[in-house]
């Protein structure tokens, strides 16, 4: 035998000595028996309604001492008072309220309704956010700002600070962005003018 040969003797030992070793690798964790499949839950699941006659009479229900249900929570109106709801709720409530003006997708925006809110908490006034982009506050916002002194008062542009006095008045309107002392100080003068 050549050595050539005996070479390809080795490597086909070699070979067959791997492919036994990995086999018996892979099958040291498996039973003789086949795994349980999984169950895979649907992402919407689906009710079977099976429709069964009733056989006997129903039964009379036994009176208990059960919880009843919630009533469910009385759903606010968009608008109040020709106002969005939310500031005709703080205008009850309190005498000066500080709104912000705002787009939902605006990172100066919300940086804005921050310094806001933080302003008219420093002047003990009340708060309020409105979304300019929903139609269902921009419309009575703008309605009631229709007796703006000026054009530039009628428009929702955003950020923008409105300070209400009780019962609904405008006091000022501060367009852009507005730093808390600013805004503070408007809710401060506010309230000393009534």
């Amino acid at each position: 035998m050549s050595q050539r040969v005996r070479m390809f003797a080795v490597a086909g030992v070699v070979a067959v000595l791997a492919l036994g070793g990995g086999l018996l690798f892979l099958s040291r964790g498996q039973s003789s028996t086949p795994a349980a499949v999984k169950q895979i839950k649907p992402l919407h699941p689906v009710t079977h309604h099976q429709h069964a006659r009733a056989t006997t009479k129903p039964k009379a229900k036994a009176k208990t001492t059960a919880k009843r249900k919630a009533a469910p929570a009385k759903k606010l109106p968009a608008v109040i008072d020709g106002m969005p709801a939310a500031l005709a709720l703080a205008l009850r409530s309190n005498s000066v309220v500080v709104v912000t003006l705002y787009a939902p997708d605006s990172s100066v925006d919300a940086m804005a309704r921050d310094e806001a809110r933080q302003g008219a908490a420093a002047a003990g006034a009340g708060f309020v956010a409105l979304d300019v982009s929903n139609e269902k506050v921009a419309a009575p916002l703008t309605s009631l700002l229709t007796g703006g002194a000026t054009a530039a008062d009628r428009v929702l542009d955003d950020p923008a600070v409105l300070v209400f006095q009780a019962p609904r008045t405008l006091f000022v309107r501060l367009n852009g962005w507005t730093d808390r002392d600013t805004v503070a100080q408007a809710a401060t003068n506010a309230e000393s003018a009534q």
